[in-house]
């Protein structure tokens, strides 16, 4: 929801780059900062307003909240993974024991009711 809402508004605020590759480039850039900004920045809070609504959060693998920037940006980037794997990353949930994905593994997370 909030990469539709910020892209949104930024496709039209911004001129189009259609034809200008290097300030297509700068444009996808910024997109890329404002999403990773986000999540990281929401994840190290341990919920997106998405899961706040869906009311989960994440934890650490010791149970503990607020799983921190660092664990934000490392989970941030394990999703990169999963998805990358034509999504098996996140299909994995559902056949782990633990219900984690690979992103999940890979930042030491648990995804908990709230």
């Amino acid at each position: 929801m909030f990469r539709i809402v910020s892209h949104s508004i930024l496709s039209f605020i911004l001129p189009e780059y259609s034809y200008e590759p290097i300030a297509f480039t700068t444009t996808n850039l910024l997109f890329f900062i404002i999403d990773a900004s986000y999540f990281i920045y929401f994840f190290g809070k341990g919920q997106t307003i998405g899961m706040m609504m869906a009311k989960i959060k994440l934890c650490r693998t010791d149970g503990t909240h607020h799983i921190g920037y660092k664990k934000g940006a490392i989970r941030l980037i394990g999703m990169g993974i999963s998805e990358a794997a034509i999504g098996l990353g996140f299909l994995w949930i559902l056949i782990d024991k633990n219900r984690q994905g690979w992103h999940d593994k890979i930042a030491g997370t648990y995804v908990v009711a709230e």
